[in-house]
């Protein structure tokens, strides 16, 4: 939490407010960014999910947190239509249909499953806290930028170069009116 730069003090009195100060409206939250930013290509009811489980890790509501993470990454599946008995074979889905995507990230989100009720219920949960969270939340936006921004991105510049050549080859055609001899052979052939 961070105070604004305004004026604040009474101007005789230092040590005081002045009377017209809203102090509610001085302060400002600043929340760092993470390594990857979720973007809007991305579903919304992930990217949700995604902001509430990194709101509840930022308040080390681990529980919440977990559970945002996992219920985030089921919606993937489902998004996918990942088939399979179990947590395990849907991620192996998932990872079948994207091969370009780095199968040590599928890996790691294959373990989300060890965050499951079991654990929280039954077991103490030593073993993980907000740098486990943080290592399931940016391996999965990792997962989601591949799946969902990047195969958009290639298709994006793809097109653009397709365009580049329609062009040329309209240009080129019509010099190539201007400037081929009866042989249809241009001079700098």
């Amino acid at each position: 939490m961070h105070l604004t730069f305004q004026q604040l003090q009474h101007e005789n009195i230092p040590s005081r407010f002045r009377e017209d100060a809203d102090l509610d409206q001085a302060f400002f939250y600043s929340v760092p960014t993470s390594f990857f930013v979720v973007d809007s290509r991305i579903p919304r009811v992930i990217r949700e999910l995604i902001t509430e489980a990194e709101g509840c890790a930022k308040m080390n509501y681990l529980t919440g947190a977990s559970a945002c993470t996992r219920k985030a990454i089921y919606e993937l599946l489902s998004l996918q239509k990942a088939e399979g008995l179990n947590y395990d074979d849907k991620i192996k889905d998932v990872a079948s249909k994207h091969p370009a995507v780095d199968t040590e990230l599928f890996e790691i989100l294959g373990h989300v499953k060890d965050m499951t009720s079991d654990h929280v219920h039954e077991q103490s949960w030593i073993t993980w806290d907000t740098k486990h969270l943080q290592l399931f939340l940016e391996t999965f936006k990792a997962v989601l930028h591949e799946v969902y921004v990047v195969p958009d991105e290639k298709k994006n510049r793809a097109d653009s170069v397709r365009a580049l050549r329609e062009q040329l080859g309209k240009a080129k055609s019509g010099q190539d009116l201007l400037s081929t001899p009866a042989t249809g052979v241009a001079e700098n052939d």
